[in-house]
């Protein structure tokens, strides 16, 4: 359906008009008016939980339990002594419990991610059994590896702490 008769050829011409008592609005602040929202909050974050993959939670060995603890033992030994020695802790992190009324039974198994974190140890409170390590606080529990030095592909220049990170 054409229209031969075009019907706004009387204000196609003229000038746009600029409001006295307002300012033009900058064209960022006009783009958000367009941009995207969350219609239904939340649904960006479930959907990433749903695609994490987990693992099961490992339980430490004796020895492996007693090696970590000796590390934890030198590491506060050097902050009793005014040094902040760099680290890298690889640690548990429990996956979100959607339903907070159920509790882990003994049968379960403890799903979650394991992730590593490098830097300066500030501090280690024995009566919270917490770690923290570059602002991050970090239960001593949830710690299954600890060793010397930044993680790789950084250039901090650290000093050898542990004895088995020596070799």
């Amino acid at each position: 359906m054409e229209n031969n008769d075009f019907t706004y050829k009387d204000i196609i011409e003229l000038v746009r008009p600029i409001s006295k008592r307002h300012s033009p609005m900058a064209n960022a602040d006009r783009a958000k008016q367009f941009s995207p929202f969350a219609a239904l909050k939340g649904y960006e974050e479930a959907l990433q939980l749903k695609q994490k993959r987990y693992t099961p939670r490992i339980e430490l060995t004796e020895d492996a339990k007693s090696l970590l603890d000796r590390k934890l033992h030198i590491l506060n030994q050097w902050l009793e002594n005014g040094q902040k020695p760099i680290v890298t802790i690889r640690y548990f992190v429990p996956k979100t419990v959607r339903n907070p009324g159920k509790t882990l039974d003994e049968s379960d198994i403890e799903l979650g991610s394991y992730l590593e974190i490098s830097g300066a140890v500030e501090k280690i409170n024995s009566e919270t059994q917490r770690i923290q390590i570059s602002g991050e606080l970090l239960a001593v529990d949830d710690v299954v590896d600890l060793q010397e030095g930044p993680l790789t592909g950084t250039s901090e220049k650290t000093v050898c702490i542990f004895e088995a990170d020596c070799v």
